[in-house]
Order: structure tokens, then sequence, then C-alpha cells
């Protein structure tokens, strides 16, 4: 009766491990702007590249903006996948550290990329709170990122759909 119990709980913990896989979102993903909506100001007319790595404890991705044929300087983040918070130097859209956080919805299907970074602007300070969830369709060849920005007295939202190239 041990043994029987035994086995039906690896075999339970063996599905519930399955039904959990978290996708995999590693690859070259270029901004297909005719599906993507909401563009706005610098990304209105810029090329976008997202170049993405991830293993078991974490996920780069490193934006690559071009406005007018010049490539823009990038700053590559790194969220853990246990969803601990991880921290990364930034410039954009303020100077500091930001911090990030990542956790998966929707039973893995979907991930959530959280950064916050406070800072200063014109001498006052402020936060600004991106909410990324990214989400592969296509059977994976195709990458679907709902990216909401809460600024002080501003909100933006935009959908963002990338086509992966490799």
């Amino acid at each position: 009766m041990k043994i029987l119990t035994a086995i039906l709980l690896l075999t339970l913990v063996s599905v519930t491990a399955v039904s959990q896989k978290q996708f995999k979102y590693t690859g070259t993903w270029v901004l297909d702007r005719s599906k993507s909506e909401g563009l706005t100001g610098t990304l209105g007319n810029a090329d976008l590249m997202l170049i993405v790595t991830q293993d078991e404890k974490t996920l780069t991705a490193d934006q690559r903006i071009k406005i007018r044929g010049r490539e823009q300087p990038s700053n590559p983040l790194t969220w853990n996948m246990d969803g601990t918070e991880s921290e990364a130097e930034v410039v954009r859209p303020l100077a500091g550290t930001m911090k990030l956080q990542a956790r998966f919805l929707e039973k893995g299907r979907v991930l959530e990329l959280k950064s916050i970074i406070d800072g200063y602007d014109k001498g006052k300070e402020v936060s600004v709170i991106t909410k990324e969830y990214w989400e592969l369709t296509s059977g994976g060849k195709a990458l679907k990122i709902l990216r909401t920005r809460e600024t002080p007295g501003k909100s933006q939202q935009f959908t963002l759909f990338f086509v992966k190239q490799s």
C-alpha cells in the first residue's frame, strides 16, 4: 500500500510539474508594426528588436532600438525566474537603480515582467512602474507583449507584436 501511495504521489507531482511548464522566450524577435498597437513618440517610427536569453534561473531581455537608422544605446535587463527581485543600473526612463521582478501567470502561459525605478525628474521625486505581459503565439513563432507604463500623471498602454527571427 505504501508503494502504491508513493507511486501515485510521484505521478501527481510529475503531472503538476508538466502542467506548470514555463514557456521559453529565447530568441531574436523583430517588431511587426502592422500588428502592434498604440506606438507613439520614440517607438512610433523606430525599428525595434528584442534579444532574449532564458535559462531555468533567469531571463535577460535586450531591447534594441533604431531611430532614423541609428542604433540607440541599449541596456539588457535580467529577471530572476523564481520571482525574487533583481536590480539593474539604467539611464532610461530615469537614471538610477531599477528593481525587476518576474512571475508566471495562467499556469505558466503568460509571463509578467515588472520594473520599478524611483528617481528625480525636473527636481521632483517620481516613480516609473512598467508591467509587461508576454505571451507566445503561433506555436512559439510570435511574441505578444502588452506593456503598461505608469508615470506621475500619465499612463500608457500599448501592444508590441514580435516575430521570431532565430
